[in-house]
């Protein structure tokens, strides 16, 4: 997947559930997220009040709440390169889910050729 420099993307979390399928909150919900190009590395925690530079680092969205067992992260693209987002839910129940996309200029996007 791929998103445009400066545009916002949902990290989506797997659906925490037992193993009879019920969703469910984990006791601890992270988000980790990787750019590659300069090996930066960011830490989110989930928490129902958040504080920037706590909870998740600062200049950037909290984890979001959905539903029981469902999170969200919106990240404002700060660099064209290759980005890593990785979940762990552990505790009352555990998974764990890895999304890499692509951010690239603005420019590239007048390159492909129209959708149909």
């Amino acid at each position: 997947m791929s998103i445009t420099f400066g545009n916002r993307h949902s990290f989506a979390s797997p659906t925490f559930a037992t193993s009879a399928g019920t969703a469910t909150d984990p006791t601890v919900v992270k988000f980790y997220l990787r750019e590659h190009v300069d090996g930066t590395e960011l830490e989110w925690t989930y928490n129902a009040v958040p504080v920037a530079g706590t909870h998740y680092p600062t200049g950037m969205q909290p984890i979001t709440r959905a539903s029981a067992g469902v999170y969200a992260v919106a990240y404002d693209s700060r660099k064209p390169e290759r980005v890593t987002g990785f979940w762990v839910g552990t505790g009352t129940v555990y998974d764990a889910l890895q999304e890499t996309l692509f951010v690239r200029h603005a420019e590239l996007a007048l390159l492909d050729p129209p959708s149909s």
